[in-house]
């Protein structure tokens, strides 16, 4: 029986292999590296990547249930239980049980957590602006709308597609915090 080779080409050879594959390649590799640049400038404050991102969704939100940060920042609970825990030891975070159902347990930020979450937030937008300082706006946007199509075609449930696309709590189908 013959072999059978699969192969990603593109058949313009502009690009390495096919243009979906390359650039879900490149993709990958931009979340590498720049989380990489990003841990390093967040190590000095006591934060990484997922720390910060739970943060920053704290600091945009206000308190949030693990699944509204689940649904925010695409991590799997299970890692946000271990990143909650992080955070409420660091004290930049304080865990509560939600008043409409007990079992439920909500984080919100201390002021420790907004001045970390503030000095953090200088950093990042200053690293995101040098990598796409050189990218024109409007293929900044383009490229956004196709990777908005991607979390579309790719998000396994809708909250989970709405809180990335839409960064809302409307988009959840709640507008208001948790009480």
């Amino acid at each position: 029986m013959p072999k059978t080779t699969l192969a990603s080409i593109d058949p313009t050879e502009e690009f390495p292999f096919a243009v979906d594959d390359y650039l879900l390649h490149l993709v990958v590799a931009i979340y590498q590296f720049r989380d990489s640049r990003i841990d390093g400038a967040l190590r000095a404050l006591g934060l990484n990547v997922s720390r910060y991102r739970v943060l920053g969704v704290l600091e945009r939100f206000g308190a949030s249930t693990m699944t509204e940060l689940s649904n925010f920042t695409a991590m799997q609970r299970t890692t946000l239980t271990r990143i909650a825990d992080q955070l409420v030891a660091a004290g930049w975070v304080e865990r509560h049980a939600e008043a409409r159902d007990r079992r439920h347990v909500v984080l919100d930020l201390t002021d420790k957590g907004r001045e970390t979450h503030a000095k953090a937030l200088g950093l990042v937008l200053n690293l995101n602006h040098r990598l796409m300082d050189s990218v024109p706006e409007h293929e900044r946007r383009s490229a956004a709308r196709v990777l908005m199509q991607v979390v579309d075609n790719l998000a396994p449930n809708r909250l989970a597609r709405d809180g990335i696309i839409h960064f809302s709590r409307e988009g959840l189908g709640r507008d208001s915090a948790p009480t």
